[in-house]
């Protein structure tokens, strides 16, 4: 499962639907932040992002789904 160190709005549109990415951060704000990131970016290009948090260890886990 690929990881990256930050979410970004390239990162989630080059996901294929069915891919999941986990973003290794630095802090519970990064993470608030990249959830929020990618529940708005959802509406404007068509599917569905479901998110994980694991705020002990730092990570955000994002789904791409269809809608």
């Amino acid at each position: 499962m690929p990881t990256k160190d930050k979410v970004t709005s390239e990162a989630l549109r080059s996901m294929a639907v069915g891919e999941t990415l986990t973003f290794e951060l630095p802090n519970s704000n990064a993470i608030n932040s990249g959830k929020a990131i990618a529940y708005r970016l959802q509406h404007s290009i068509g599917c569905k992002f479901s998110a994980v948090s694991d705020y002990a260890n730092n990570t955000l886990k994002i789904i791409k789904k269809p809608l």
